[in-house]
């Protein structure tokens, strides 16, 4: 029987290996879609379809579970406030690739993890010891220098250097957005299992971007209908690649994997996604901004690791409990406020 515990073990191991690869690959070159995209339509049309497809995909979800009486009370006016930060870092991140290249956006976007931590800090007291503590401050220190040096970099190739310093605070503005973003899914989506919050999340969100979509975009967000049917098919595949289909990879390697390993190995997005860009676009970041950029890397992998380490209260699930207040994005978010009751508050 033990032979077989530890084979059913080694199984979900290999399995959330699996899944949580495909989830680099998805959210790597998703990035790419975008800026490939960016010369077609502009970026409400892309978030607008983009999030509308993803919404149709999870519909299913909550019409079977509302049918079988599954739905929880007050669903979608939980989902209210993690939708609205959601458009938000959206429109920030998506608007961002129109401005720089993709490896430097997702590079500023690290930032993601210390907005996570600060804003824990100030919602907890308990978390404050974290952001205090001298680990805290050399990885986000680390992590600011090697995003500004991308930048400064960059600037000194020349041209347009307006752009390069909007498309990086974008960068940064969405890193700070998807942050709270994780906070808000953690706190208002608390005891809600995943699958129904990111359903509900992703029909408020894209009815939100959807409305944006019809007022601010060309055409009324109507252009991708006369796209070749490669750019549209493209449109469509990285709705899957970086919304509906990724979501639940990534939930799954968190199931199996934990949260520390599955978080820890989506660090190496940025590697990924200046990889696919060179051979895609034939965008390549100098090797100064790539020495900057994996200091930068190195610093966020520095606070995840610090997050990790400092454990306040032992618990049954010490890996999630380390994640608690600081979860490092929606997804993980969503599972930590899935394992708790609705009651405990």
């Amino acid at each position: 029987m033990g032979g077989n515990t530890s084979g059913q073990s080694s199984s979900g191991q290999w399995a959330g290996m699996l899944t949580i690869a495909l989830t680099l690959v998805g959210w790597s070159v998703t990035p790419v879609f975008i800026s490939y995209l960016s010369p077609h339509i502009d970026f409400w049309t892309n978030n607008g379809w983009r999030y509308g497809m993803a919404a149709l995909v999870w519909m299913p979800v909550l019409i079977i579970g509302a049918r079988k009486g599954k739905i929880p009370p007050g669903l979608l006016r939980k989902a209210l406030v993690p939708s609205a930060v959601n458009v938000v870092a959206q429109i920030l991140f998506t608007s961002g690739f129109y401005l720089i290249d993709p490896a430097m956006l997702i590079i500023g976007l690290r930032m993601q993890i210390i907005f996570v931590a600060i804003g824990a800090a100030i919602l907890f007291a308990g978390e404050r010891s974290v952001i205090a503590s001298r680990g805290f401050i050399i990885g986000a220190s680390l992590a600011t220098a090697g995003t500004v040096g991308v930048m400064v970099f960059e600037l000194g190739e020349g041209a347009g250097n307006d752009r390069i310093v909007a498309g990086m605070a974008l960068a940064i503005g969405s890193g700070a957005g998807f942050g709270g973003y994780g906070l808000a899914v953690r706190h208002c989506m608390r005891g809600v299992p995943s699958y129904f919050a990111f359903a509900a999340i992703s029909q408020v969100t894209a009815g939100v971007l959807l409305v944006l979509m019809l007022i601010m975009a060309k055409d009324h967000g109507a252009v991708p209908l006369s796209l070749s049917p490669g750019l549209f098919g493209l449109l469509m595949l990285s709705a899957f690649t970086g919304i509906a289909g990724t979501h639940v990879l990534y939930y799954m390697s968190i199931t199996r994997l934990g949260v520390a390993v599955s978080t820890a190995v989506l660090q190496l997005q940025p590697f990924g996604v200046g990889i696919i860009s060179y051979f895609v676009l034939g965008e390549r970041l100098s090797l100064p901004q790539w020495m900057c950029g994996v200091v930068a890397i190195g610093g966020a992998g520095l606070v995840l690791y610090i997050q990790h380490t400092m454990r306040h209260v032992p618990t049954v699930e010490p890996e999630i409990e380390d994640f608690a207040q600081l979860p490092p994005d929606a997804v993980a978010a969503a599972v930590i406020a899935e394992r708790e009751t609705a009651a405990v508050e």
